[in-house]
């Protein structure tokens, strides 16, 4: 039996639950009526007199004053051409007369005795006169109406039955069929047609998981779209430099052109591109798989930036950019994996010099915010539209797609953006009141709460390894 039900579809056993349940109700419901009718009809017979009952105990009473024999009376209920609708009784209960010649000699019980009319003998002894319906059961009258009665119920059920089944079977349909459209298209987006959606026009439950489903469907399309876009953007990054070097070996091996340290150069660039670009991916799949480590320790920010300022002092030199620092001494330190946050400010730093015109202006800022410290880099560019700042630390998303391919792969924000919730901060993009673009960040001072944080970077994924 419970093989049988495991098999059954949903529909099929809500349906039987259903069946069960009115059958089930309709059953007690019969016999709870059936019974309370029965009893109140019982009290009802049994506590009223009929006329004829009245008649008869009024008669044997005058008879016996009259006589004083009771013996004479029950002769003369026995001559009687009509049997007397009477039981009588003596002082012991024993019956002595009834029309039934089958019940003279038993003993009724004190409920019956209740129901009779006492009749005081001359002698003292008090016997009874107890209608014979009470004694011998229902007669054929009162039978016919019990069993009309009984059918009119079972009839009353049977209809409840039927239209509660009916009612049930469309009320079934009604819930299994989302469930059915849900099943259908989540077969559908699990052969890869991730466009499937399901409309209901509900705003219960089912409406509810038909919207998370809709929504789970065009997180997985988005998702699609964005790992073909970016395997796409992995090989044109790739196939650039590679390109380039597989043309100048085939032309050095050609004669075609000679060996030089300017063509060597030329390669050496190109390698050190393609080597950037590996690392960089690499460093982001480890964040997605959740192994990208943190090894902290305390450390002034000013002493970070300073390192930073030095190393990108030629390019800024050479582009022509003014470099304004603002980093008071006495701010608490943060506690850092300083060779990842190093890696944060060069890519925020080559950022801000790749969008900075030629006289124009970079300034870093560090101010305390709570138990976090805030670093600011700002440019004097032509700063940020709307859909640059929605999507600028997206992987492979480049403000200026005209820009040639040396100005960087699109992912040094996007790692940036890794490295900085790794350590339990956040970082954000917004335009400057004055122009240009500035990037903040956040990051938990030595003594925060939250610097012993592992930043999760997406629901489901493991957290971040921290030392």
């Amino acid at each position: 039996m419970i093989s049988l039900l495991r098999r059954l579809s949903f529909q099929a056993k809500l349906l039987v639950t259903f069946v069960a349940i009115v059958a089930l109700t309709t059953l007690v419901g019969y016999q709870f009526i059936n019974q309370s009718i029965k009893r109140a009809f019982s009290e009802f017979t049994v506590r009223s007199y009929t006329g004829q009952e009245r008649a008869v105990i009024q008669l044997i009473r005058y008879y016996y004053d009259q006589t004083g024999d009771l013996n004479a009376v029950i002769a003369s209920l026995e001559r009687s051409p009509r049997e007397a609708p009477l039981v009588l009784t003596d002082n012991e209960r024993n019956v002595v007369y009834a029309p039934d010649a089958r019940y003279l000699g038993r003993r009724l019980s004190p409920d019956q005795i209740k129901e009779g009319q006492p009749l005081v003998l001359t002698s003292g002894e008090e016997w009874t006169l107890i209608p014979a319906r009470i004694v011998l059961g229902q007669d054929a009258l009162e039978q016919a109406f019990l069993r009309t009665i009984r059918r009119s119920l079972w009839l009353a059920g049977l209809t409840a039955a039927v239209a509660g089944i009916f009612l049930v079977f469309l009320l079934l349909r009604q819930m299994t069929e989302p469930l059915r459209r849900l099943t259908t298209a989540a077969r559908n987006i699990a052969a890869g047609k991730l466009d499937e959606r399901v409309f209901l026009a509900s705003s219960d439950e089912m409406g509810h998981l038909a919207q998370s489903f809709n929504e789970m469907a065009e997180s997985l399309e988005s998702a699609e779209r964005t790992k073909k876009q970016m395997i796409a953007d992995i090989s044109h990054e790739l196939r650039t430099p590679l390109t380039a070097v597989r043309l100048a070996l085939e032309a050095l091996r050609d004669g075609v052109i000679e060996i030089n340290p300017e063509t060597l150069a030329v390669l050496h660039d190109k390698i050190l591109l393609t080597t950037r670009l590996v690392q960089d991916l690499h460093q982001l799949a480890l964040a997605d798989a959740g192994q990208l480590s943190i090894h902290r320790s305390p450390i002034q920010m000013e002493t970070v930036v300073d390192s930073i300022v030095e190393t990108v002092g030629v390019q800024l030199e050479d582009a022509r950019i003014r470099l304004h620092q603002d980093i008071s001494a006495e701010l608490p330190s943060v506690d850092i994996d300083r060779q990842r946050i190093e890696q944060v400010l060069l890519n925020l730093l080559a950022n801000a010099i790749r969008h900075t015109p030629q006289g124009g202006t970079i300034s870093i800022e560090a101010v305390a915010d709570g138990d976090a410290v805030r670093v600011s880099i700002c440019d004097s560019g032509p700063g940020l539209s709307p859909e640059d700042l929605a999507h600028v630390f997206d992987r492979f998303y480049r403000a200026d797609d005209a820009r040639p391919s040396e100005g960087g792969a699109g992912l040094g924000l996007s790692i940036a953006k890794t490295l900085i919730e790794a350590h339990g901060g956040r970082i954000w993009a917004e335009n400057a009141p004055a122009g240009g673009a500035c990037f903040r960040f956040t990051l938990p001072t030595s003594d925060s709460p939250a610097r012993n944080h592992a930043a999760v970077l997406d629901p489901g994924r493991r957290r971040l390894s921290t030392e």
